[in-house]
C-alpha cells in the first residue's frame, strides 16, 4: 500500500509539474494555463453528461428488475475520470479522458471485471456484513500466514460472474 501512496502523492505530481513546465516552455505560460482550464471545463461537462446517461441506464435496469453492475462500474469510472479532469495537469487529464470516454471506458471496465473476478476467486477481496452494515475488504497475500488461511478457502463459480461463498455473522 505504501508504494501506491508514494506513487499517488509524490511521483505523479512531480511528473505533472515537469510536464506543465515543459509544455509551458513550448507553447507559452498563458496557453498552458488556458489548456488546463479548458480541459477542466470540457471534462466537467463531459463527465456530467456521461454521468447522467449512466444514471438513466441504472434506473432503467432497476425498473426492469436487473442489477446494474456494469453501469455502476461505468459510473465509478466516470466519477473518477471527472475528478482527474478537474485536477490541473496533463497526465491526469489523459487518464481522466480515458475514464470518461465510452470507448476506452468499456476497455477499462472489462479489465476491472477480470481483475475483481481473480481477486475474489483468490480470496484477496472479501465481502461481509456486520452490525454496522455491509462492506468489503482487500487483503494482500504478501504475508505467508495469510496465504495459508486463504489456501484452505475455496470459492466456487456457480455461473459466469456468480460465486458461491460462505457467510458468517460476527
Amino acid at each position: 500500500m505504501f508504494p501506491i501512496l508514494v506513487l499517488l502523492f509524490t511521483v505523479i505530481p512531480a511528473i505533472e509539474i515537469y510536464l506543465l513546465f515543459s509544455i509551458g516552455a513550448q507553447i507559452g505560460g498563458l496557453n498552458t494555463l488556458a489548456v488546463v482550464i479548458l480541459t477542466g471545463i470540457v471534462g466537467a461537462s463531459l463527465a456530467k453528461s456521461q454521468g447522467l446517461a449512466i444514471l438513466a441506464s441504472i434506473q432503467n435496469d432497476l425498473n426492469r428488475g436487473s442489477l446494474p453492475t456494469n453501469q455502476l462500474m461505468h459510473g465509478l469510472l466516470v466519477f473518477g475520470g471527472g475528478l482527474l479532469l478537474l485536477t490541473p495537469g496533463f497526465l491526469t487529464d489523459i487518464m481522466g479522458i480515458c475514464m470518461v470516454f465510452p470507448g476506452t471506458r468499456h476497455i477499462l471496465t472489462a479489465f476491472l471485471k477480470g481483475y475483481f473476478e481473480k481477486a475474489i476467486k483468490s480470496g484477496n477481496i472479501k465481502f461481509g456484513a456486520s452490525s454496522f452494515g455491509g462492506g468489503f475488504s482487500y487483503q494482500s497475500k504478501s504475508n505467508p500466514f495469510e496465504q495459508e488461511q486463504f489456501s484452505k478457502r475455496t470459492n466456487r463459480e456457480v455461473e459466469p460472474g456468480v460465486f458461491e461463498a460462505e457467510f458468517k455473522e460476527k
